[in-house]
């Protein structure tokens, strides 16, 4: 008997969970990943192959689900940092069970380099617009009035 209840708590749980958008669904198991699990919330190297683990631990997402959260969280600058600066890689709970490689590394610091280059340009952009905006206004205060600007 305990098992229909269980059956029928998943199968209302999925239901639940099958009404919220792809996107709430990949935030809900992104905080339910970092409540279990303090190694992905500590932003630790996992280990490869860590969405087979979590597929099998959450049967209540879909797969897809669940690996598109933690390619999510894998894409977070700062997990990026954590692979980039190298060491071991964890499972779960914790243990150590490799090492990040150092073509990891290299390619986690490239990300890393490119995000920040990103976000370099909106500063520039900001600063051209404002510089752009005082040259229109002086400009309009030219035009606003021609007699001022009358040379004799």
């Amino acid at each position: 008997m305990m098992t229909d209840q269980n059956s029928a708590l998943a199968q209302a749980l999925q239901s639940a969970i099958g009404e919220k958008s792809a996107r709430q669904q990949q935030i809900m198991i992104i905080e339910l990943l970092y409540q279990r699990y303090p190694v992905m919330k500590q932003f630790k190297p996992l280990m490869i192959g860590v969405h087979k683990e979590l597929e099998k631990a959450l049967p209540q997402f879909g797969a897809n689900h669940v690996h598109r959260s933690i390619a999510a969280h894998c894409r977070k600058v700062r997990y990026l940092k954590s692979v980039a600066r190298g060491g071991k890689r964890f499972d779960l709970n914790g243990k150590p069970v490799g090492d990040v490689t150092a073509e990891e590394k290299a390619a986690a610091a490239k990300f890393v380099q490119n995000i920040e280059e990103r976000k370099k340009p909106q500063t520039v952009v900001v600063a051209e617009e404002a510089a752009v905006d005082q040259v229109i206004a002086a400009a309009s205060e030219t035009i606003a009035d021609p007699a001022e600007n009358k040379t004799e």
